[in-house]
């Protein structure tokens, strides 16, 4: 299935100069260090070991066994009998989640509560990675079947336009599952990561395009380097994802942008916002939320900014921020055994 829009849409190619001309940093000779594109056919970071290689096989090989015989379900119910004994194990990480609940609620939980959304975090993370690990062993219809989009009609609305989506996500959610299963359903999506992100998920991904070459590609940007793949991107109207509640900055000439958010003043990058809003992208803004039995949805709401206003001034974009930030605040205190980082 092509989402609306996309199939109809021819894009022309972008030269650097166009691309240059489109910024002004660039224009100057400078360097933004926003991300940079993957090598082609392969997945950024360094090349994964024959340990780590060995270990992720033979561990989908005894999923897969377990799949057989007890089916999805009970699978997922295995995942949350293991995470329970990984809780009582892992004090280390018990206090650091517990550390980052003080941050997200506005209210003191009582202890009972505490513990049980501390052990819920870590059934959630753990069934999150399994379900990642195995899912491209699934059927079409079983992945299909676990995954929805609140207000999809915002999502093919934007990509009718020929111009990208750009999704402002944030450090909450599944997003390396939403994104696979958004390739599957035939949508074009990239996405932002860490230069240093994990080798389960350089593994998944090799195989993933190894199984479906027939499917929209992944484009996966790493923080760091180049602008122009996204202008490219988002010219080529490509559905991008990307969190901007990271403080940390790459360079001295990365914008940011203070925000409030969970009662005190944060300053997060705004480089991939200003971008779409020069592209004319549709600006969304998405959380994943997991269910139970490994089910995913994609609540998304916007547009967060007219994307054909010219308005682009430093106080549109802190407003826009803001709604991002309060956005973030509700989700995280609605589901906060989901948080990954606070």
């Amino acid at each position: 299935m092509v989402a609306g829009g996309v199939g109809a849409y021819t894009p022309r190619p972008m030269t650097d100069s166009a691309v240059k001309s489109m910024d002004p940093v660039l224009s100057a000779g400078g360097d933004p260090a926003v991300v940079a594109d993957h090598p082609p056919g392969g997945v950024g970071g360094a090349s994964l070991g024959w340990w780590e290689k060995l270990s992720f096989s033979s561990m989908r090989q005894l999923l897969r066994w377990h799949t057989q015989a007890w089916g999805v379900s009970g699978l997922y119910t295995s995942c949350r009998a293991f995470a329970a004994i990984e809780y009582a194990i892992n004090y280390k990480r018990r206090r650091r989640v517990s550390r980052m609940l003080d941050v997200v609620l506005d209210q003191r939980p009582t202890g009972a509560e505490r513990r049980r959304l501390i052990r819920e975090h870590f059934m959630r993370q753990r069934c999150d990675k399994t379900f990642y690990l195995i899912f491209d062993m699934l059927s079409r219809q079983q992945v299909e079947s676990r995954f929805s989009i609140v207000n999809r009609h915002l999502l093919d609305d934007g990509l009718a336009r020929g111009k990208g989506v750009y999704v402002l996500l944030s450090h909450h959610g599944a997003h390396h599952v939403t994104g696979m299963i958004m390739s599957l359903l035939g949508y074009r999506v990239g996405g932002i990561r860490d230069p240093n992100e994990g080798a389960m998920r350089r593994y998944v991904q090799t195989l993933w395009e190894k199984k479906h070459p027939d499917l929209p590609r992944a484009r996966i940007l790493y923080a760091g380097n180049f602008v122009r793949q996204v202008y490219r991107l988002l010219q080529d109207n490509y559905a991008l994802g990307s969190a901007l509640d990271i403080t940390r900055r790459r360079a001295p000439w990365q914008k940011t942008c203070p925000v409030r958010i969970f009662g005190e003043t944060r300053a997060f990058l705004t480089g991939t916002l200003r971008i779409a809003l020069r592209c004319g992208a549709v600006v969304l803004q998405g959380f994943v939320v997991g269910d139970d039995d490994f089910n995913y949805r994609l609540e998304l709401t916007g547009p967060m900014i007219d994307p054909d206003s010219d308005v682009q001034s430093s106080e549109r974009i802190a407003e826009v921020m803001q709604q991002y930030a309060d956005n973030i605040t509700a989700y995280a205190r609605r589901y906060p055994e989901q948080v990954s980082r606070a």
